[in-house]
């Protein structure tokens, strides 16, 4: 009987466990975007004399998720029975 009540505490805790890592990596993936962005951003802004600061951060974003989509595509489209 002491099984039983261990048993569903235990899925809990490895399905917690993998969340976490799960954040984790979003987090990390995250901050990787934002710095990359960081180097965009400016050199996007120096080339065009037009665009305002905020603007020329926007579209360094905007390169970086087509960027990133266009990867997953990829990957989906090569390997579809990993998805």
């Amino acid at each position: 009987m002491n099984r039983l009540n261990i048993q569903p505490l235990e899925h809990l805790n490895t399905w917690l466990e993998t969340l976490q890592q799960r954040r984790h990596r979003f987090a990390v993936g995250l901050f990787m975007a934002l710095c990359l962005n960081l180097a965009i951003a400016p050199a996007l802004y120096a080339t065009t004399e037009s665009l305002e600061r905020g603007n020329a951060y926007a579209l360094g974003l905007l390169g970086l998720v087509v960027t990133g989509l266009a990867i997953y595509l990829t990957a989906v489209i090569l390997q579809p029975e990993r998805f």
